[in-house]
This record gives C-alpha cells, structure tokens and sequence, in this order.
C-alpha cells in the first residue's frame, strides 16, 4: 500500500506549536507517511474562544480546499476541534480527524474512566461540551489544568488528575504537549493519549481503507 500523505493543520498562529507538531508526526510517522503542518496566519497565538477559532475560518477553507487533491487526509490539531465540521464539509470527501475527538474517543473507548489536561481553566467546559459531542462524557471524569506545557508540569497535573475515582487514563489536551506522552505514561503507571498521535493513527486507517475496498472492487 502506498504511503498516506496527511496535511496537519494547526489552528493558530504560534509557529512553537507548528514545531511541536512536526516533530511529534516526524518521530511517529516514519517513513510510514508523508506530511505537512501548516499554520492559519488569521487566527491569533492560541485558540480559546469561539470567536478564536472563527477568525481563521475563511483562511481554514481555502487551505483544505486547496489541498483536496495532494492530501489523503486532513488533521485539525487543536484540542479545541476548532471549525471540524466545517472542515469535513469542504475537505472533498478525505477524511479529517480532531485530535481532541480522536483522543477522547479513543481514551473513553479503550480505557473508561479518563481525565483531559488543559491549559486555561477558561477551557473546562469546552472540553465537557465536547466530551457530550463525541458521546463520551459519562467516561470524563475530571478536567485539570496544567501550570505549563513542561513535563514537570505535566506530570503534576497528571497525579492530580490520577487522585479522582475512576480514572483510568490521561489525555493531553493541548496540541503543545505532544511529544510527552511516552515519558508521562511511564511515570504515571496510566495510559496517556497524544490526541495527534491517535489521529495519525485514525487517518491511516481510514487512508488504507479506502485503498484497500478499490482493490477489492477491481
């Protein structure tokens, strides 16, 4: 099967998280796939607010629009799944993966019980309102915000997190802390999900899938 070409689109502004993000999907990926990380120039440095994520939208279409035939399949890296059905309803039919759904679904589907760590707690209940979105809110047990995105930081909202019943597993919930998931879960002792990791994961499914159904068609 032929290697997936995915185009990984950061939300924001804030060329660090670009970085974070090609190195995670660099370090992932391989030589399993191709990818590019591009960054929307309209949106501000992080993506918070509702009005945030509209600020970029019109930028956000012409980008997938203009990727429809070079890319497999499309990622919306921010945990905020900012304008993702939007992006589903102008990518042409590829599929396009949230990190946030992918790693909530995938934490709640695998594991039960889970917690997500934020940045801001102006984002707690966006997460619960996405949790209730992606049907996996009676699995979300607690939101905890992180002081940072280093993994000291990490790790201490972590074990705050692990402190209330039923948890199960982690979820990161900011495209900044990708990369440490390997060296939070060991310290940890749970499972703890890179929402761009699980939707790299999803896509190439997806990806393969699809090539896979034309083959047995003929």
């Amino acid at each position: 099967m032929k290697a997936m070409r995915v185009l990984i689109i950061n939300p924001n502004s804030d060329q660090e998280t670009a970085d974070v993000l090609s190195k995670t999907a660099q370090s992932f990926l391989e030589d399993r796939g191709e990818f590019d990380v591009v960054s929307m120039r309209t949106a501000p440095k992080l993506v918070v607010t509702y009005e945030d994520q509209a600020a970029s939208a019109m930028e956000l279409i012409a980008t997938v629009r203009a990727g429809r035939e070079r890319y497999d399949a499309f990622i919306l890296a921010c945990h905020a799944d900012p304008n993702l059905d939007l992006v589903r309803e102008v990518a042409g039919g590829k599929p396009v993966f949230g990190i946030a759904e992918a790693s909530m679904r995938m934490a709640a589907m695998l594991h039960g019980g889970y917690a997500v760590i934020t940045p801001s707690e102006k984002i707690i209940p966006k997460k619960f309102a996405l949790a209730r979105k992606y049907h996996c809110e009676e699995e979300l047990r607690t939101v905890v915000v992180s002081g940072g995105n280093e993994k000291e930081h990490l790790l201490d909202a972590g074990r705050k997190a692990l402190q209330v019943p039923g948890v199960n597993a982690i979820v990161l919930g900011c495209a900044n802390y990708s990369g440490l998931d390997s060296a939070l879960e060991q310290e940890l002792n749970v499972p703890v999900f890179d929402g761009l990791i699980w939707a790299l994961i999803l896509a190439d499914g997806a990806v393969h899938n699809k090539e896979y159904q034309r083959k047995t068609l003929g």
